[in-house]
């Protein structure tokens, strides 16, 4: 399977490994939002292991994600839009994949799009919601 990570796949699951047969992404920006120890030396073991790439999305796909923000009146940070936008990509290349993350707002646009996600501790939203007037 492979798998899309947001940071608190690796900061919010104390239990999280990488495992073998699977392949995992992760943004620049979420590497670089690892700041303890433990999830910072994961990341970085898992990459030296070839288990987990570092992949940032191409302008297109962030342009679209930024799209779709405005249409529902998400407001996230370049972090966030780096995790959509790389699954769009993965999406428009037709990869069955999953997101990690928990972070409600990042799911609220990946509901949107029909993207899977899975939460990590905080569970997953049921529908999505639009903030707009």
């Amino acid at each position: 399977m492979i798998y899309i990570l947001d940071s608190p796949a690796l900061l919010n699951d104390e239990n999280f490994s990488f495992e073998n047969g699977n392949k995992y992404f992760i943004t620049s920006n979420v590497f670089n939002e690892l700041k303890d120890f433990r999830s910072k030396s994961l990341a970085e073991n898992a990459e030296n292991q070839g288990l987990l790439t570092i992949q940032d999305p191409c302008p297109l796909s962030v342009q679209i994600t930024n799209q779709k923000c405005a249409e529902s009146g998400t407001k996230i940070s370049d972090t966030d839009i780096s995790v959509i936008a790389l699954a769009i990509e993965f999406r428009e290349r037709k990869t069955k994949f999953v997101v990690i993350t928990d972070d409600y707002s990042i799911q609220n646009i990946l509901k949107k799009l029909k993207i899977n996600f899975r939460g990590v501790i905080q569970g997953e939203i049921k529908k999505h919601r639009s903030f707009k007037n």
